[in-house]
């Protein structure tokens, strides 16, 4: 057992920094998101300059950075203070955690205080013990409840409505508390009306969905501080790209990488191909292939086969005429009739809309117009050697 820990520890690997692909590390630059950030500092800078408590919301679906922006735009908005010599904290709550008042509100307080007693305090007490450590330390406070919809559902928005009223319930001064709120949804709807008294409507801060230009670049950086150079194949950053733009998630963009990543260590090999990209999204997102592959008729399948046979070469996208020539080697492998082109292409178009390729005009970078189609739910050569096996069967008619 020794010898394979040793032996696993020194194999060769595509990483340099696998941290950086975690989901809780906040890179120095976030990609897109300038203007969200001059936004937050636009209406929290009051807070430099006249001391005043402020709240706000950011709201975006999973994935649009909600957690990065909220951690980095502390982090920064801390060395502002400091330069400035304005005692200035912050405290990063993640409500799915600490999903209840008392929880969220011990983290708090025990950021100022770590020996303070998990058990027998109230709600006020707590309050009020944190009010003495801000007026001690003549120390504002900047306070974000991540996911703050699960906080709010199983305990109501009783620990928001402190917070925001910190002030007048505590009389601490000028050295209050503002908060952050993040959340997918519109939590203010789920706020009784004299929480969201504390909230104006243009205190909100909408992210949108990535397209795919914007998690290529985001891909782009993580590459760039997680792996070795010259370890990840050319392709596999359009390609994450591609695959988590349908829903704009940089986090499912960021888990492709990294899962890519260790399917190339698990083969001892030393780069990251478009397969191993393919192969971490059927395993991240399985879906049940089998079923929709039983469906299709021989010109069909033997349409798919072309794509799959031209993508297990390499490469993250297959062209139009690639995939015809693997069509028709096929076609004649498997005593089948090839189709003219018309007919091919109407192949094509029926496969994308099953879902089973992705298919898209060709862009920058490729010479002359073509359609570059990619398999979005399956490696490659695992749909390869499922429909060959029934081909060769007899089963596809």
């Amino acid at each position: 057992m020794r010898d394979v820990i040793e032996e696993t520890l020194r194999g060769p690997s595509v990483f340099k920094d696998e941290s950086k692909l975690g989901f809780d590390y906040v890179p120095d630059e976030l990609p897109h998101r300038e203007d969200e950030m001059r936004e937050m500092t636009r209406q929290m800078r009051s807070v430099f300059e006249e001391g005043t408590q402020q709240s706000m919301l950011v709201r975006g679906p999973v994935g649009s950075g909600k957690t990065a922006l909220s951690k980095r735009f502390c982090r920064e908005f801390e060395r502002a203070a400091d330069s400035r010599e304005i005692n200035l904290e912050t405290v990063h709550v993640n409500c799915r955690r600490r999903s209840t008042t008392s929880s969220a509100l011990l983290q708090i307080v025990n950021e100022f205080d770590p020996g303070f007693p998990d058990r027998g305090f109230s709600t006020t007490e707590m309050l009020e013990q944190l009010a003495k450590q801000l007026k001690r330390n003549r120390s504002h406070l900047i306070v974000v409840l991540d996911e703050v919809d699960v906080l709010i559902k199983r305990d109501d928005a009783d620990l928001v409505y402190h917070l925001t009223r910190f002030n007048e319930e505590t009389g601490g001064g000028e050295f209050g508390v503002s908060v952050i709120l993040v959340s997918q949804e519109n939590v203010r709807l789920l706020m009784d009306e004299g929480t969201k008294s504390t909230f104006k409507q243009t205190n909100t801060l909408q992210l949108d969905a990535y397209g795919a230009e914007e998690l290529g670049s985001i891909a782009e950086q993580r590459v760039d501080l997680a792996f070795h150079p010259n370890t990840v194949q050319d392709g596999v950053v359009d390609l994450v790209a591609d695959l988590a733009s349908e829903d704009g998630d940089a986090r499912f963009a960021i888990e492709l990488l990294h899962e890519a990543g260790q399917a190339a260590d698990e083969r001892s090999e030393d780069q990251v191909v478009p397969e191993h990209v393919r192969a971490a999204k059927a395993h991240i997102h399985p879906v049940i292939l089998d079923e929709r592959l039983e469906e299709l008729d021989e010109q069909h399948a033997l349409t798919l086969l072309g794509v799959a046979r031209v993508l297990d070469r390499g490469g993250a996208y297959a062209k139009t005429g690639d995939v015809k020539s693997a069509y028709e080697a096929a076609c004649e492998e498997f005593d089948a009739e090839p189709r003219g082109h018309t007919q091919f292409w109407t192949y094509i178009q029926d496969l994308d809309a099953l879902g089973l390729i992705e298919a898209k005009r060709s862009g920058e970078g490729v010479v002359g117009t073509t359609t570059l189609m990619s398999l979005p739910d399956a490696p490659a050569h695992q749909i390869e050697e499922h429909l060959g096996e029934r081909l060769e069967a007899g089963e596809i008619a």
